[in-house]
C-alpha cells in the first residue's frame, strides 16, 4: 500500500539545479571522473564531488578560486572568472603520501581503518552502547525545483518538411513553470515525532503532529516509509525503502573496495574520509559514498551514500559529538531523489524489480530549441532534524508498543505547536504550497479518493460508516452454486472503539441463507485489544485447515472454491478476545458452542458414538507471529507498514465432551509457516510449511484433507480447471483424510522474460510433498479415502502472466500414490494473477 501510494503521488516528479558554479573533476591521463574529491572555495566553503566526479557550489559570497585535492593526485588551485558557470578540472596522478595515517606495510591503509570501525561498532552504535535515549525529530518533505535553475526563455518549435526547417509554434512551458515554482513547491509534507529507545526493546516512534498538503488526514502508510535509516551501524542500510549491504557490515570487506580520500577537523579531533564502492556490478546498482571516521574512536561522524542510475539518490547523515556522553549522536539526515542521466536500473521502496522512467517517443520531424523539460528540473527531498536529546534517563518502552504510534490529534495541531520543533520558520513559498494544493484537493475530493484506494487494496468498498467486503459479494462452489452476499464492518467514522462485523449470503443451488454478526469493543488501543461476541450460521470445507488468527473466509481470488462440494454447516455462538502480546505477535482466544452438520452423507461411528450431526463446545487459542514485520497504530486502526517474512501461524483447539451437550473430547494442533526470499528483478523463492495433529477421536470437520485441487472428471479436458493458491493440483478432492499430517510447498519464480512491453511471462518451478496418517479410519463413514503414510509428491511448471494476468501450469504426480494411468497423474491448470497498477 505505502509503495503504491508513494509512486502514485510523487515518482512522476523526480530531478534539480540553481544559480551556481558547476563542474567535474577528472584524471588527466584517462579522463575518468574522480568521485568524492575535496573542493574548497576562496570563502572557505567545502564540498565533495559526487560518484560521477561532478560538483555543485551554491554561495551568496563571490567565489574567486577553487582548491581541489584528491589522494594520489596533485592538488590544484583554479581561478574562477566572474561569469564562469561550468568548469572541467583535470588532476595529475602522483605517488600517494599518507603520513597522517598509521598503516600496515603493503596493505591498503583504508582496510585497517574499516576493520577498526567494524570492531568498535558496539561501542559507537547508540542502540548498543546506551541504556536509553529519547529525542524529537522534525521531518520536512518537498517535491520542488530551484527557480534559478530554470531557463525562462520562450523556446521555438520547428517542423522539418521536404528537408526545410519551418517554424511551427512557441513553447512557453519552461517560462510558465518558472513563474509557478517561484510562488510554490509542487508538494510539501511535515511531521514531528518523538523517538524512544530502551535497551532490549525496539525503538518506537510516536507521531505528535503531521501535515500533508491536500489531505485532512495524512496517508499514514506514506509517513511510515523508511526513506533513510536512522542508524548507519546496522548490517543493512536502507535507502528509499530498499536494503543495501552496509559498508561497515561485519562482512563488508567482501562487498566493497575502499580508499582514503582526506582528513578533516571535527569537534573531537580529526576524521578520516574513506571512499567506498561495490566490488561487483549487479543487475541493480549498489551504493557508493564516503564515510567520515573519527581517528580515535573509529565512530562515524558523517556518512554519504549515493546511487546513480535511472534515478539519482543521495543520502547524507550528520552526527554531533556529545561531550558529556563521549558519543557521536545522529544530528540530521537528508535524502534527495532526482531523475538520473542514464538508464541503469535502481531498486526503490522495496521493489524486487527496478524503477525506470518513461521517455516520450521522439518525432524526427519536430525540432525544438528546448534543452530541458520540467521533469529534468524537479527533485524530491526529505530532511530530518533531531532535537531535545535525552540520554540514559529513566524511560520505559513497552514490548507491546507498535513500531509507530500515531496520536489521534496529530493532524489537528496548530502553528504554535509546530513552531516549537521547526528548525526554520515556514516560508511564504511553503504557505502558498499548502494553500494551492489544499484548494485543488478539496475540489478534486482527494481525501475521498485516497480512502477509496486504501480500502480497495484491502478488498473493501468504503462508505461513510461501513466498509463493504468485496470478497463477500459473489463466490462459487459446487454445493452452493453461485453464492451472493453482502457484508463488511463499520469503520472509524462510525466509532474507533466499537466495531460491528456482519454478512448475509445466499446460495443459488442449496437455496439457503447464511449469516454472521459480531459486535466488538476496543479495550486498549496500544495493545489493539478487542472483546466481542459472534453469532454464525455458515459453511466451511470439510477437512480444511483453518486459523482464527487469519481470515479464512471465501475469496473469489481462490479458484479452487469452484470444485469444492464437501462442506459442514456450523451454527454457533462464540465470545472472543483479541490482544497483541507484541506488535508482531497477535493472540486470539475464542470460546464457542453450537451444532455441526455435514452437508453430505456422513456418519461418525465408534464403539460408543453413532452421529451424523453433533454438538461441539470448544476453546481455541490462535497466534499470528510475524517477527520481521512492523506496524502502526493509527486513528483508523492498526496498519501493517512493513510486511516481511517469515510468518508463523499457530492454533490450539480443545473440544470438551459433555460441556453444553458437546459430543466430542479432542485436542487439535495446527501450524503454518510462510517464507519468501526476494531476489533482484522480480525473482522470488517461496516456502509454505503446514501441518496438524489431533489427539482423541474427532469428526470430519476437524480432520485434514491436505488442500486438494483435482477432479477425475471425464473426458479428460474437463479436468483443466483453475489452479489454486498453495494447493495440491494432482490430488483428488477428499482422496486423503488424516488426523495428523505435514506438507511443504516450494516455489521458485524466475526473472520475467521480456518479449515486449506487454508480453512478460514468468516461469515458476513448483514442488510439493505431504505425509500423514489416520488412527481409526473406520470411524469416518460416508467418505472413501486413503492414508498419506507413504508420502505424496507432485512437481510442475507454471508459466504466468501470458495474457492479461492469465497463465498456464502443468503438474505431475509421482511416488507411492502414483496412479496406474499416466493421464490421471497429469494436471493442467489455468493460472490467474491480479496485479494492481497505479
Amino acid at each position: 500500500m505505502k509503495k503504491l501510494l508513494f509512486l502514485f503521488l510523487f515518482i512522476p516528479f523526480l530531478s534539480i539545479s540553481q544559480n551556481q558554479i558547476q563542474g567535474i573533476v577528472t584524471d588527466s591521463k584517462n579522463n575518468q571522473p574522480l568521485p568524492f574529491a575535496t573542493i574548497t572555495t576562496s570563502s572557505n566553503f567545502g564540498t565533495l564531488t559526487d560518484v560521477e566526479g561532478k560538483f555543485l557550489i551554491k554561495s551568496t559570497k563571490s567565489v574567486t578560486q577553487l582548491s581541489i585535492s584528491y589522494v594520489g593526485y596533485e592538488s590544484v588551485i583554479v581561478p574562477i572568472s566572474k561569469n564562469e558557470k561550468f568548469i572541467k578540472i583535470a588532476l595529475n596522478p602522483k605517488t600517494e603520501s599518507l603520513r597522517e595515517v598509521q598503516i600496515i606495510a603493503r596493505e591498503n591503509p583504508a582496510l585497517q581503518i574499516i576493520r577498526n570501525t567494524i570492531k568498535n561498532k558496539s561501542k559507537n552504535n547508540i542502540e548498543k552502547s546506551l541504556n536509553s535515549f529519547k529525542f524529537n525529530t522534525y521531518t520536512k518533505i518537498l517535491v520542488t525545483a530551484n527557480p534559478d535553475s530554470i531557463n525562462e526563455n520562450i523556446d521555438s518549435v520547428f517542423v522539418l518538411k521536404g528537408g526545410e526547417k519551418r517554424f511551427k509554434k512557441l513553447d512557453s512551458s519552461n517560462f510558465k513553470f518558472k513563474k509557478e515554482i517561484d510562488k510554490s513547491h509542487l508538494y510539501i509534507s511535515e511531521k514531528i515525532s518523538e523517538y524512544q529507545f530502551q535497551e532490549g526493546k525496539n525503538k518506537t516512534e510516536v507521531v505528535l503532529a503531521s501535515r500533508m498538503a491536500g489531505l485532512k488526514q495524512p496517508i499514514y502508510e506514506f509517513l511510515a516509509i523508511t526513506f533513510q535509516d536512522f542508524s548507519f551501524y546496522n548490517e543493512f542500510y536502507v535507502i528509499a525503502g530498499t536494503k543495501y549491504v552496509n559498508p561497515i557490515a561485519d562482512n563488508a570487506l567482501k562487498h566493497y573496495n575502499y580508499k582514503i580520500l582526506d582528513t578533516v577537523k571535527t569537534a573531537s579531533g580529526n576524521s578520516i574520509l574513506i571512499y567506498f564502492k561495490p566490488k561487483e556490478f549487479k543487475e541493480t546498482l549498489g551504493i557508493e559514498g564516503v564515510l567520515y571516521i573519527d581517528n580515535q574512536s573509529f565512530a562515524l561522524t558523517k556518512a554519504i551514500a549515493e546511487l546513480k542510475g535511472a534515478v539519482n539518490v543521495k543520502a547524507t547523515q550528520n552526527y554531533s559529538y556529545l561531550k558529556s556522553n563521549t558519543i557521536w549522536f545522529p544530528q540530521d539526515m537528508n535524502i534527495v531523489l532526482k531523475k538520473g542521466d542514464n538508464k541503469e536500473p535502481v531498486s526503490l521502496f522495496g521493489f524486487g524489480g527496478s524503477v525506470k522512467f518513461g521517455e516520450s517517443k521522439k518525432n524526427d520531424s519536430i525540432i525544438s530549441t528546448k534543452t530541458e523539460s520540467e521533469g529534468d528540473l524537479v527533485y524530491f527531498i526529505s530532511e530530518a532534524f533531531n532535537s531535545n536529546i535525552e540520554i540514559n534517563k529513566p524511560l520505559k518502552v513497552k514490548n507491546t508498543a507498535p513500531t509507530i504510534q500515531f496520536n489521534d490529534d496529530a493532524y489537528k495541531k496548530q502553528d504554535d505547536f509546530w513552531n516549537k520543533y521547526r528548525t526554520d520558520s515556514v516560508s511564504l513559498r511553503d504557505e502558498n504550497t499548502y494553500k494551492i494544493i489544499d484548494s485543488v484537493a478539496k475540489i478534486e475530493k482527494v481525501d475521498k479518493k485516497v480512502n477509496f484506494a486504501r480500502n480497495l487494496l484491502k478488498g473493501a468498498f468504503p462508505t461513510k460508516y461501513f466498509n463493504i467486503s468485496l470478497g463477500k459479494v459473489i463466490n462459487f462452489n459446487n454445493y452452493e452454486g453461485i453464492r451472493l452476499g453482502f457484508g463488511g464492518e463499520t469503520n472509524s467514522n462510525f466509532s474507533s472503539t466499537f466495531k460491528l462485523e456482519s454478512y448475509l449470503a445466499y446460495g443459488s443451488k442449496d437455496e439457503d441463507f447464511k449469516y454472521h454478526i459480531a459486535p466488538s469493543f476496543r479495550l486498549n488501543k496500544n495493545t489493539n485489544t478487542w472483546i466481542g461476541a459472534a453469532y454464525s450460521n455458515d459453511l466451511i470445507e470439510a477437512g480444511s485447515l483453518n486459523f482464527i488468527a487469519k481470515n479464512a473466509s471465501f475469496s473469489p481470488l481462490n479458484p479452487r472454491n469452484v470444485n469444492i462440494d464437501k462442506f459442514y454447516n456450523y451454527h454457533t455462538v462464540s465470545a472472543f478476545l483479541k490482544h497483541d502480546l507484541r506488535s508482531n505477535l497477535e493472540a486470539v482466544l475464542q470460546l464457542s458452542t453450537g451444532d455441526y452438520k455435514p452437508t453430505f452423507d456422513y456418519q461418525f461411528i465408534s464403539s460408543n458414538k453413532n452421529l451424523s450431526e453433533y454438538m461441539l463446545t470448544t476453546a481455541i487459542f490462535g497466534f499470528q507471529y510475524n517477527p520481521n514485520s512492523d506496524y502502526m497504530n493509527s486513528p483508523i486502526g492498526k496498519l501493517t507498514i512493513k510486511n516481511e517474512f517469515p510468518q508463523y501461524t499457530f492454533q490450539l483447539t480443545r473440544s470438551f465432551e459433555n460441556v453444553l451437550n458437546s459430543d466430542f473430547n479432542f485436542t487439535q494442533l495446527n501450524f503454518r509457516a510462510v517464507h519468501e526470499i526476494k531476489r533482484f528483478l522480480k525473482a522470488k523463492t517461496s516456502f509454505l510449511m503446514e501441518g496438524g495433529i489431533v489427539f482423541g477421536d474427532a469428526p470430519i470437520s476437524h480432520l485434514f484433507n491436505s488442500t486438494p485441487n483435482y477432479t477425475y472428471k471425464n473426458p479428460w479436458i474437463k479436468r483443466v480447471t483453475l489452479a489454486g493458491t498453495m494447493s495440491f493440483e494432482t490430488m483428488g478432492y477428499n482422496e486423503f483424510i488424516s488426523d495428523k499430517f505435514a506438507a511443504i510447498h516450494l516455489k521458485h519464480e524466475l526473472k520475467p522474460f521480456e518479449f515486449g512491453k506487454k508480453f512478460k511471462p514468468q516461469l515458476v518451478f513448483v514442488t510439493r510433498a505431504a505425509i500423514g496418517d489416520i488412527q481409526d479410519p473406520q470411524y469416518q463413514n460416508g467418505l472413501v479415502f486413503k492414508s498419506l503414510k507413504k508420502g505424496y509428491f507432485e512437481s510442475g511448471l507454471e508459466l504466468t502472466n501470458m495474457f492479461k494476468g492469465f497463465g498456464l501450469s502443468a503438474f505431475y504426480r509421482y511416488g507411492a500414490y502414483k496412479n496406474p494411468e499416466w493421464s490421471d497423474n497429469l494436471a493442467v491448470k489455468i493460472t490467474y494473477n491480479i496485479k494492481l497498477r497505479f
